[in-house]
Formats: structure tokens, sequence, C-alpha cells
């Protein structure tokens, strides 16, 4: 059993890390299953290219995958449960689609990326351990999805200063998933979706259940601040605001 990791540029417009755990006869395979299906779901959820999703929303709905399905239904509880300030087509506002029977109607141009990474991550580190590692940790643009046994120590950066500057916090990762919002590597740029307004603040960090539900969260609690602790704790997920006046822990 040993300790491997391996990282590819251009993975969602961003980076892929993978850490694994495993047997050295089965790492190369492990590393290659989580590729292979993070390129798969990239087909799915991506805004920049051809996809599930570009043509939900260019036909105006249809019948989704089970994976398009499972991320709907989610931006749609959290949506509900954050009174709007999560939402899956932030620019917009408003109803963004409707589940009907099987099929969904797609009524605005959806913006799945405050999910999307989250569930991607999750499902590379799944796919990890059914091709043989024991343990996983996914990093998905920032984006952290860990399974097996052990846990990872996940450092928190600070929203500004400079790249080497020391972590503002600290988490300890078992099974579940890390995502943080915030102004550090693309600036001011997350709207109110209640307002359609730039949501004001530093930075937002989520640890939960599933990379999928923190980065949701994460957006939730960069928009409601400290109302948004709550919502953490209904989803049993733990959040770290970080403001002018420093750090803010919950729930």
């Amino acid at each position: 059993m040993g300790r491997y990791g391996a990282r590819w540029e251009g993975v969602l417009g961003s980076f892929l890390e993978v850490q694994l755990l495993a047997p050295p006869w089965r790492a190369r395979r492990a590393f290659g299953a989580v590729l292979r299906e993070v390129r798969r779901l990239e087909g799915v959820f991506s805004r920049h290219r051809e996809s599930e999703l570009t043509r939900l929303v260019r036909q105006g709905g249809g019948r989704p995958s089970p994976e398009m399905r499972e991320v709907l239904a989610l931006a749609l509880h959290l949506q509900e449960a954050t009174g709007g300030a999560f939402h899956p087509a932030p620019a917009h506002g408003g109803e963004a689609f409707r589940f009907v029977g099987e099929e969904v109607e797609v009524l605005a141009p959806l913006d799945l990326d405050g999910l999307a990474k989250g569930y991607i991550a999750d499902k590379g580190a799944e796919a990890a351990l059914k091709a043989g590692a024991r343990a996983a940790l996914v990093n998905l643009g920032g984006d952290l999805a860990r399974r097996g046994p052990g846990r990872a120590e996940v450092l928190v950066e600070a929203p500004t200063g400079p790249d080497n500057a020391p972590p503002v916090h600290r988490f300890l990762l078992e099974e579940g998933g890390v995502a943080t919002s915030g102004v550090r590597h693309k600036g001011p740029h997350l709207l109110d979706p209640r307002t359609g307004r730039p949501a004001l603040g530093l930075q937002a960090t989520v640890l939960a259940p599933s990379a999928l539900l923190a980065d949701g969260l994460a957006k939730a609690l960069f928009v409601l601040k400290e109302e948004a602790f709550p919502v953490l704790r209904a989803f049993r997920a733990q959040g770290l605001l970080l403001t002018p006046q420093g750090p803010v822990a919950g729930p």
C-alpha cells in the first residue's frame, strides 16, 4: 500500500489533482478511472462546450440523465432552503426550471457551476475506490472530495495577500467535501440572486458530507453570511466565513 499523486491541467477550465492510497498495481488504474469519470461528467455539465446542459438550455428542456436530475433536484432544494441565496441561474432569478414528469422544462440559462464541480469531484473519488484505491482525495479546481478510511488536513488560504501566506484555518476531512467561494482568484464575481447585484464579502468555506453540498452551501454562505448557519446545520455542514473583522465559524 502506497501514497500516489497526479495532476492534470485544463480540466473543466481548471485543474484536477488526485491523491490516492492504493496498492501500487492498482494506482494507475485508479488514476485512469478518475480522469475518465471526470471527462464523462464534463460532457454532462459543461457550459463551455457542447454538453447535456447546453442542449437542455438550447432546447428549453428534455429528459435529463440521472446525473443531471440529481444535481437539478439538489439545486431546487438549496434554492428553497436558502430563500433564493443559492440559485441555478443566478443572473436570472425567479424560476429557472421545473420538473414535468420524467422531463425538465428549462426557463432560464442554467449555470450549474455552483454545484457541478463538487458533484464531479465526488464521483471522481468514488471511481477511484471502485478501481481499487483504498482512499482518494480529489481536488477539482479547489473543490475537494474525499472517500475511504483516514482523513486529510485541508488548509484554508487567506482571501487576500501573498500566495505563501500562512493558512487562516485547518479542516480535518474524513469522508465528504470542502468548497470555497471568494474573491482571491476571480475577484468580486458572485451575484446575490435575490437582487441581481454583486454579493459583498471576502470568502466562505464549507465542509459538508459531500463536495456537491459543500459547493452549493459555500455560495449561500458567501451571500447570506451568518444567516446561513441554520441552513448549514440542517445539512450537517460546517462553515468558515472570513470578514474584514476576522473569521466567523459556525454553526
